[in-house]
């Protein structure tokens, strides 16, 4: 970023995608929760060395020892037990120079759906943050699960649903749908399957290999599920 394209950000003030932090003499402790929250959300710029005080005033306090500032951001961007996953590149972070004050600007790109959540300190339900407006805010527990679920590799449909089982189920619907089938396919070898096998076949039950979970699938529920169990699990 060249010092044009700098002083157009400034000038914009804090929001979404733009935040201001006091670094004098250190990195500023909630530095990252906003690089959380950004890589959460849609990416955005952290520029050190600038605040906004009351009114909207923009001061450029700049920062001290700027290399020294890198060198502690880049320990701990590196750090598992502070950021989850690195996120930034080298490309990402430069200082430039505003009336004889150097000033420290952190691109933090959005993170792809299958690296999210982004979180710090070592714990996703607690250390997980997303943008709104001008502020960050910590994920609640069904934000960071659902994050978690959009990172699999896995068809979001064939997701095995914690807490459910044959008994959410509607049995009238599953008889109905036998019924129809046997219509028209009376000699299907599926017809003389008990009701979990069949949902097994139908990819309404699934077994995880990598973890022995099973049970039954986001797609199950859609298809056979009694109406009070649907609408527990719609988002």
């Amino acid at each position: 970023m060249d010092i044009y394209e700098l002083k157009q950000l400034i000038d914009l003030g804090e929001g979404k995608e733009i935040e201001f932090k006091f670094s004098e003499n250190a990195l500023p402790k909630d530095l990252w929760e906003t690089l959380s929250a950004f890589a959460n959300t849609d990416g955005g710029y952290i520029i050190l060395g600038v605040t906004e005080q009351k009114g909207g005033l923009i001061e450029i306090t700049g920062v001290n020892n700027p290399q020294t500032r890198l060198k502690e951001f880049w320990d701990l961007h590196n750090n598992p037990e502070k950021l989850n996953t690195p996120i930034c590149t080298n490309s990402d972070v430069n200082i430039q120079n505003i009336d004889n004050k150097a000033i420290v600007i952190i691109t933090v790109p959005r993170a792809t759906r299958s690296l999210r959540p982004i979180y710090i300190r070592n714990n996703p339900m607690t250390g997980t943050f997303k943008r709104n407006h001008e502020g960050d805010y910590r994920c609640i527990r069904e934000e960071v699960l659902q994050m978690l679920r959009d990172a699999s590799n896995d068809p979001q449909d064939l997701q095995i649903l914690e807490g459910f089982s044959i008994a959410n189920l509607d049995s009238d619907t599953l008889k109905a749908f036998r019924q129809r089938f046997s219509s028209r396919e009376p000699d299907h070898p599926w017809l003389a399957l008990d009701d979990q096998n069949l949902l097994y076949q139908l990819g309404g039950w699934r077994r995880d290999h990598s973890t022995n979970q099973e049970g039954i699938t986001v797609a199950g529920l859609l298809m056979f599920g009694r109406e009070r169990s649907i609408l527990y699990n719609a988002p």
